[in-house]
This record gives structure tokens, C-alpha cells and sequence, in this order.
């Protein structure tokens, strides 16, 4: 009897219209722009990342489907090459097991990457100054890379990124790791602009949203391929854990100066696989 009171009281309100889902508060676009100094005509961006995969990758992943943004991930050879703990596992090396499980879950990750239509390229094997390395080493690091990566490699030709940007940047006086890059058949992809989110300096608040901002909008302003980074080249499994946990909130932001687009926006060469 009780519980049929309960229900009787509950029929007003089950009769009240639903209330609409409310999204995350949206930057005000007049004051983003004004702020920046962004110009009317908005700009055209391809988010890029580095030195992945990590733990953090799926994080970055979902915003980026959430958001329906096809972005660009440069992978690191030696993030994914679980042969690395294979033999070491099977002798009973419980650090080597777990490293290889973690292996394994960060491959999961790059197939899942693929599948959701992001651009897929080379960070080289190690994330060397590739300016720097003997002739032979540098062959390797790249060579090395193609072959762990060939399942996952997106585009004809597939891209490259140079760890550091080294060897891109300075190519006028150490030609060699470029030629070694389109040696290996290989499309170097650099960058217009940089988050500097690796930086621990800018680690705080929305700096790093900053970065990117001023570089886009500030006077002339710029277009084309920012960097990111998911990984952490220094750290065998954990990921840039700053901006996979603010990216969400940056993205309304940038889009108020920019659109998103894929790199073959700016790379009109590239065929995707």
C-alpha cells in the first residue's frame, strides 16, 4: 500500500518534460579572438602528436572522436616492438612480462588509432638526435621503424617525423638524416607551431593553450601543424599526462580561430592507404 502511495505522488513528475542535457560551458569567441588578437577569416590546423604510444594515448584518442578531429600521431618504433621482452618473459623475468603486457595493450591502442581514421607516421626507432648519429645507426633507426611500424603506416608514402625536429630544422648543414628519411621512403612532415607542452615550465594553468594561440593568431599569425605530445620518450610506458588531461578543454578554444583538418589538407601528395 505504501509503495503504491509512492508511485501515485511520483506520477506528476514523471510527466514533467525531460531536461535537456547541458553541455560544458563554450568559450566566448568575441573575447577569445579579441584576446589573441585572431584575425576574422579563421585558420586551418592538423593536430599532431609525438613520441606515443602511451598510457595516456586513449585518453587523447577520445577526445579527438568526441571532437571529430582526425589528427596525426608519429610514433616511436621501440614503444611498440614487444619483441623487446619476449625471451626475457619467457625465463620467468616478472619486469620483462609486465612490460611485454604493457606492450601489447599500447599495440591495441595503435590499431584502435588506425581504425578511427588518424594519420599514422614514423618518430624513428629511438628518439635520437638523428643529425648526430653514425651513418649507420641512423640507417637503422629509421629502417628499424618502417618495419615495426608497416601494419600501421596510413599513407603513401608514409610520414616521418625527426625526433627534436634534428636533422629538419638544420638540414642545411647535416643533410644526411633527411637524405636517410626519403631514403627509406619516407615524407618528412614538420611543423608550424608547437604547443612546447613537453615543458614543464608551461605545465600550468592554460599556457600551453597560450602557446598555441599566440602563435596562431598574433600578427600574421600562422596555419598548418602543431605539435603535441602524447608519449614521453624518456619514460618507457607513461605519456605527457598534462595535456591528455586538459586537450578537452583547449580544443573549444583553438576552434574559435581555427578548424580542424587532416594532414593531407597541407600534404595534397600523400594517398591514404
Amino acid at each position: 500500500m505504501k509503495l503504491l502511495k509512492m508511485w501515485i505522488g511520483l506520477l506528476p513528475l514523471l510527466s514533467l518534460p525531460l531536461m535537456p542535457v547541458v553541455n560544458a560551458a563554450q568559450p566566448n569567441c568575441a573575447k577569445v579572438k579579441a584576446t589573441y588578437q585572431c584575425p576574422d577569416v579563421k585558420k586551418k590546423i592538423n593536430l599532431s602528436f609525438d613520441d606515443g604510444i602511451s598510457d595516456v594515448t586513449p585518453k587523447v584518442l577520445d577526445v579527438l572522436k568526441r571532437e571529430k578531429i582526425q589528427g596525426t600521431f608519429f610514433i616511436l618504433g621501440n614503444k611498440v616492438d614487444c619483441s623487446l621482452y619476449e625471451n626475457s618473459c619467457k625465463q620467468g623475468n616478472e619486469a620483462a612480462c609486465k612490460s611485454l603486457n604493457l606492450c601489447k595493450q599500447r599495440v591495441s591502442t595503435l590499431n584502435r588509432m588506425k581504425r578511427e581514421g588518424h594519420t599514422i607516421g614514423s618518430h624513428s626507432y629511438h628518439h635520437d638526435r638523428h643529425s648526430e648519429l653514425p651513418a649507420t645507426k641512423l640507417q637503422w633507426n629509421i629502417q628499424k621503424s618502417k618495419i615495426i611500424l608497416a601494419d600501421h603506416l596510413t599513407t603513401e608514402p608514409a610520414v616521418f617525423r625527426l625526433p627534436f625536429g634534428d636533422g629538419w630544422f638544420n638540414q642545411k648543414a647535416k643533410p644526411q638524416a633527411m637524405e636517410a628519411v626519403k631514403r627509406n621512403g619516407f615524407e618528412h612532415i614538420g611543423w608550424e607551431m608547437t604547443a612546447y607542452d613537453w615543458n614543464v615550465d608551461y605545465q600550468n594553468g592554460d599556457k600551453i593553450l597560450d602557446n598555441v594561440m599566440n602563435q596562431m593568431c598574433s600578427g600574421k599569425g600562422r596555419q598548418g601543424v602543431v605539435v603535441f605530445h602524447d608519449g614521453d620518450f624518456e619514460k618507457e610506458h607513461e605519456g605527457r599526462a598534462f595535456t591528455a588531461n586538459n586537450l578537452a578543454r583547449w580544443i573549444p578554444t583553438i576552434r574559435c580561430a581555427a578548424d580542424f583538418v587532416p594532414l593531407t589538407f597541407f600534404k595534397k601528395k600523400l594517398r591514404v592507404k
